[in-house]
């Protein structure tokens, strides 16, 4: 895969992954464009091969150091497993 192909494929997955994030409904007083970085930092650990574990862990991280939520306020495993399991459906 040529450079080109990889920032389009990145790109796209980017999107879908960052709508996918939106459609949780996390924060929802939030725009849309304050998940870029939660969603840059998952698509980074899954294209590195990032497991489940892993992504519950970024993801309870992020939401908890940059977001400012408490781990009560979100459930780690459950948005790690969705996400899991776009990442498994979009990339067979």
């Amino acid at each position: 895969m040529n450079i080109i192909d990889w920032i389009n494929e990145h790109n796209g997955n980017f999107a879908q992954l960052k709508k996918l994030i939106i459609s949780m409904n996390l924060m929802p007083g939030l725009s849309k464009s304050s998940f870029d970085h939660l969603t840059e930092k998952l698509l980074q650990q899954l294209e590195k091969g990032a497991d489940q574990d892993k992504l519950e862990k970024v993801i309870e991280t992020e939401l908890c150091v940059s977001y400012g939520l408490y781990k009560s306020e979100f459930d780690a495993e459950e948005l790690a497993s969705e996400i899991f399991n776009w990442w498994e459906s979009n990339n067979d």
